[in-house]
């Protein structure tokens, strides 16, 4: 008779760690009020609120996977994590932590998002990965520290307004959209922003871009309207048009805009210094400058398709000073469309050709 109650225990006893690998599991609309801390899985089957004054801290090596729900077949999963308090997801680079679909066959817009409301601290993410979301970050009224965080195969990686975010050592690749906002202030170091149809796009905010690459966009690697930035030591590289600037304010600064299929940068009613950028192999132009402002100068534009420059703009472009692979002011015309060409537009002074080499960007 002894022996049924050993065999009990040694089933639960082999039962225990089968247990203990069961994710802790949220269904329906659900909201955490006090604390808590995720390790391991955890799946989320609905939409789980973080309750304002509440931190979610998420640790090294936890995997969050979120089922689909896409009740009105528009594309975009409904099951999310809503963050009215704080969320630390702070994963280490041996032990990242990943937001996935809970699906077999994951496809982007599984899942609707990781979502940033009115929060006056900082949420912060590193060392994370966040694949198949509608929008992988989402944030209106917050504040966000992002760093060493991969956002692939989303809808839109990155969406937000009225908000305050940082983001370093970053990859925004093989989305649909990299990165779009507004009315925010934005810090961005060391990103890598590729392969996606846009790369960046923002209107009515402060931007600061220092040593990121965009690289192979479908649409434009960067488009700000609307905007203040500074670009520094950064690389545009295989895009439709490399930079993209409508009625913005800032400066261009020791970068590459190197192969993009149409323009280098493209200038829209804007106030921009462009100083010391290496421009070349652009198909249409390197310069394309429409009604805008600003002092142009120590740039190599040497070796683009169709033009160096274009000036569509009514008013006169100031160009000296720049490097144009010759010093023959008939060579320099001919990499020049203007008002020589066309009635109506302003002409180009391209005088005092850098006979050195100029500073080059990255």
């Amino acid at each position: 008779m002894r022996t049924i109650p050993l065999l009990i225990a040694l089933v639960a006893v082999l039962a225990a760690p089968a247990l203990a690998a069961e994710p802790l599991r949220y269904t329906g609309e659900e909201t955490l009020f006090q604390d808590t801390v995720w390790e391991g899985e955890v799946h989320i089957d609905g939409i789980l609120t973080v309750a304002p004054g509440t931190t979610l801290e998420i640790r090294p090596g936890t995997v969050v996977r979120l089922s689909r729900l896409d009740s009105n077949g528009d594309g975009i999963g409904e099951h999310e994590l809503f963050v009215q308090g704080v969320l630390r997801a702070l994963g280490t680079a041996a032990e990242p932590i990943l937001f996935t679909s809970a699906e077999k066959t994951p496809v982007p817009g599984d899942w609707g998002a990781i979502n940033m409301m009115a929060s006056e601290e900082d949420n912060v993410l590193s060392h994370c990965t966040v694949e198949y979301a509608y929008r992988g970050f989402h944030a209106h009224f917050a504040r966000g520290r992002l760093s060493d965080v991969v956002f692939r195969r989303n809808v839109r990686a990155l969406q937000f307004q009225e908000s305050t975010v940082s983001l370093s050592d970053c990859t925004v690749e093989d989305n649909l959209n990299g990165l779009q906002f507004r009315n925010s202030e934005v810090t961005l170091e060391r990103l890598a922003i590729r392969r996606n149809d846009w790369g960046l796009r923002c209107v009515y905010s402060d931007v600061r871009v220092r040593d990121s690459l965009f690289e192979g966009n479908l649409i434009n690697g960067a488009n700000l309207r609307d905007s203040t930035f500074s670009v520094e030591r950064c690389r545009f590289v295989g895009n439709r048009k490399g930079l993209y600037l409508q009625r913005s304010r800032g400066t261009v600064r020791e970068s590459t805009l190197l192969d993009n299929s149409e323009h280098g940068i493209f200038l829209e009613d804007s106030q921009c210094d462009i100083l010391g950028n290496r421009v070349a192999g652009n198909g249409r132009a390197g310069v394309k400058w429409v009604d805008s402002e600003g002092i142009f100068q120590d740039n190599s534009l040497v070796d683009n398709g169709e033009y160096a420059l274009i000036n569509d703009g009514e008013g006169a472009v100031d160009a000296r000073g720049n490097g144009w692979g010759t010093t023959s002011a008939k060579a320099i015309a001919i990499l020049i469309r203007d008002g020589a060409d066309r009635a109506g537009l302003g002409l180009v002074d391209a005088g005092g050709p850098l006979t050195t080499p100029v500073a080059q960007g990255k």
